[in-house]
């Protein structure tokens, strides 16, 4: 029982802190328990140091659910069309007042873009929400945003470049 207990704890703190959804948080502290006890229960040696372990296995766990996660391709550009109702519109766009080619292209671009990728640059630049209101609404730590946001940009150069359009193009 105390076990238990020391397994639930700590796989709900790191679980939080590394920001995975409150809906989601109460299922992956379960999976990381069973998976604890199932793993305990071969009768392995024993843990030096059981915290450390208990990490382990919370981290485990949450490494399996974001490759589903990956797997299974979420597309959040969906939640993305009651944001801009909401708001009224884009409040910014990285075309706004470019010649109607170049605001081709890069649509082209961007349709080109992984769903992962192209969520956050429409939640980014199209809803114009802050690091902050992404990281509550995908549920992913704030940094993987701040990588997936360069990451798209630069895809989206890298597909303007073979296009010819050069960063003056872009202003």
């Amino acid at each position: 029982a105390e076990l238990a207990e020391m397994a639930c704890s700590i796989a709900q703190r790191e679980l939080a802190r590394r920001g995975v959804r409150a809906a989601d948080l109460a299922d992956l502290v379960q999976e990381a328990q069973r998976t604890t006890f199932a793993f305990l229960s071969r009768n392995p040696p024993a843990p030096k140091d059981l915290c450390t372990f208990l990490k382990y296995r919370a981290w485990g766990v949450l490494s399996d659910h974001r490759k589903k996660m990956r797997a299974s391709k979420l597309d959040y550009r969906d939640d993305l069309e009651p944001l801009l109702r909401e708001r009224g519109g884009a409040r910014h766009t990285p075309d706004a007042g470019a010649s109607k080619e170049i605001a081709g292209a890069l649509a082209e671009c961007r349709r080109r873009l992984p769903a992962e990728l192209a969520s956050v640059l429409g939640l980014r630049y199209d809803a114009g929400l802050d690091g902050e209101s992404m990281q509550r609404r995908l549920g992913v730590h704030r940094n993987t945003i701040h990588v997936r946001v360069f990451r798209a940009l630069e895809k989206l150069r890298e597909c303007m470049t073979v296009k010819g359009y050069g960063s003056e193009d872009l202003q």
